[in-house]
């Protein structure tokens, strides 16, 4: 009699302590009613309903047409960079002193925290990607500008770029955010390969007109740069030695006069600077002032003016000539405004060529360079084991429900989160780059679990793998829970990314979790309803273990 009363009263127990929401979870009559009544029309009308479920996923592949494209979206960075180029000419005071100018205009400024100039070469690679190309150029110099937050630095990018441009004119004055990527001189770049320097020089003349034509390019730049000038000293001989003085005498006698003899040197903490004696600046700026240096004769004991014994002129003079993969190149790099997208600058240019009807000479070849070579490059190698994966991914999912046909509709519902996450991305308006394509192959994982999850609870039943229609209403809800609650869980956890805002993470979240809410509400209805067609045709064989426990 103790144990019947300690029974039942354990019953009682257990029946009062099933009924509270945290120990059998939440349930909502009202929809879980509406969810019964669409699996059961979707069950009654399969192929209608499988037409209606691609036909959303085919709305986000066209809608991908046209999304722009941003393959390397710009780091989310409190910093930024300005690159000030003077004309080739210029000497390293007149780059100090133009750096000194932005500097003043630069600390008014709301938002700059500091600013750092680098004068006649590179920063150091403060940023994975920023790769020092400009050593020992006297009118180079580069800033490495810090704000209050990467919300200060995009606001202040586009006004500082403005403002500089109108402030010297004399310059070319690039405001750059940091790129995420591989690294690239230019967002748009058109190489020129040809042998000859001279027509390489007009083609790159040329195209550099057509980018100024073009919409949001606010600078061009060309590699193929005009070297400095060069003061050629022709002396003659006869007078030469007439006072005394060989050619190597006057070259050493000039040399000392203007670089200038070692003669000691300073120790400054650790380091020891030599100490150079020369003329002054004064005595060797100017071109009259080079024809008035003395030149001693040593055996008349004598000085004698420079122009005595040579003629002066200025001629110009070639600078580098770059080569790529040994091949003489000229790169036309073209600035754009911050904010617009490289692809759609490089479509303006190519479209302006083509109305120009813009055709180069026999022997010379273009090839496009810049952000659209590079994503090129990384498309392949990210793509390059897509091969591999699938096959195992195939075989994986194949041996393990010893199903074609079962295989195909996971694999049709991982084929269709692809096309959700699209429209995610065109419904949100984002750029596609390689966050999406990142974020689509993890939709992809998502689905493809969401499908497996379904398909297993289906194959363990006897009458859902005959077509039954309540047992595979039955079953669905059984997985009900656990995948919804996934769901949650993943867009609970990108959220914060979206909110968050900025130009890397928001395209990978949105694809994610977007992608996420659509794919599981097809999947409740296009697999179900994929598998009740199936089985309608062909009853699917039920597992080994599962046979003989029903037997």
């Amino acid at each position: 009699s103790t144990r019947k009363e300690s029974s039942a009263a354990s019953d009682v127990y257990k029946r009062q302590s099933d009924n509270h929401w945290y120990q059998r979870g939440i349930t909502t009559p009202t929809l879980n009613r509406w969810f019964i009544n669409i699996l059961t029309w979707s069950l009654i009308n399969r192929k209608t309903v499988i037409v209606l479920v691609f036909c959303l996923p085919l709305l986000g592949f066209l809608g991908a047409k046209h999304l722009s494209e941003q393959f390397f979206p710009s780091a989310d960075r409190d910093m930024f960079q300005i690159e000030l180029y003077l004309p080739a000419q210029s000497s390293i005071i007149n780059t100090q002193n133009a750096s000194t100018k932005l500097t003043e205009y630069l600390q008014k400024l709301n938002g700059i925290e500091s600013v750092h100039w680098f004068i006649g070469k590179n920063a150091p690679s403060f940023y994975y990607n920023l790769i020092p190309s400009k050593d020992g150029a006297q009118y180079y110099a580069q800033a490495m500008v810090k704000t209050h937050g990467f919300e200060e630095a995009n606001r202040l990018i586009p006004e500082i770029q403005h403002t500089l441009d109108d402030m010297l004119p004399e310059a070319q004055i690039l405001v750059r955010k940091l790129e995420q990527g591989p690294p690239f001189n230019a967002p748009v770049e058109l190489r020129i390969y040809g042998a000859n320097l001279d027509k390489l020089k007009t083609i790159g003349d040329e195209l550099r007109a057509i980018m100024a034509q073009t919409e949001d390019i606010i600078h061009s730049r060309s590699t193929l740069q005009p070297g400095t000038p060069k003061i050629w000293v022709n002396i003659n001989e006869a007078e030469a030695n007439l006072a005394g003085l060989s050619l190597v005498q006057v070259s050493e006698q000039l040399n000392t006069t203007l670089s200038g003899i070692r003669n000691g040197s300073i120790i400054e903490s650790t380091e020891s600077i030599p100490v150079r004696v020369r003329i002054g600046d004064e005595n060797r700026d100017e071109l009259s002032a080079l024809e008035n240096i003395n030149i001693v004769s040593s055996s008349a004991q004598q000085a004698i003016p420079l122009t005595a014994i040579a003629d002066i002129e200025v001629k110009p003079s070639r600078g580098a000539i770059p080569h790529r993969n040994g091949i003489r190149v000229n790169v036309i790099e073209g600035y754009i405004r911050a904010g617009v997208l490289p692809s759609v600058v490089l479509n303006r240019v190519k479209q302006n060529m083509a109305a120009a009807n813009y055709q180069l000479p026999s022997g010379y070849r273009l090839e496009v360079g810049g952000e659209s070579a590079e994503r090129n490059k990384a498309v392949g190698t990210l793509l390059a084991s897509v091969g591999l994966i699938l096959v195992l991914l195939l075989t994986v999912v194949v041996l393990s429900f010893n199903s074609f046909r079962l295989s195909a509709v996971i694999f049709l519902s991982g084929f269709q989160s692809i096309g959700l996450g699209l429209l995610s991305i065109y419904i949100f308006d984002y750029p596609f780059g390689f966050t999406v394509i990142i974020g689509l192959l993890g939709l992809m994982g998502l689905a493809i679990n969401a499908a497996i999850v379904i398909i297993a609870e289906l194959k363990m039943d006897g009458a859902a793998v005959q077509g039954d229609s309540s047992a595979i209403i039955r079953c669905v809800l059984s997985c009900t829970r656990h995948i919804s609650s996934t769901t949650i869980t993943t867009v609970g956890g990108f959220l914060p990314l979206i909110i968050a805002g900025g130009g890397f993470w928001p395209p990978f979240a949105v694809a994610i979790a977007g992608g996420t809410v659509l794919t599981t509400i097809l999947s409740f209805i296009f697999v179900p309803a994929a598998f009740s067609l199936l089985s309608q045709r062909k009853a699917f064989e039920l597992p080994q273990q599962v046979a003989k426990v029903s037997s």
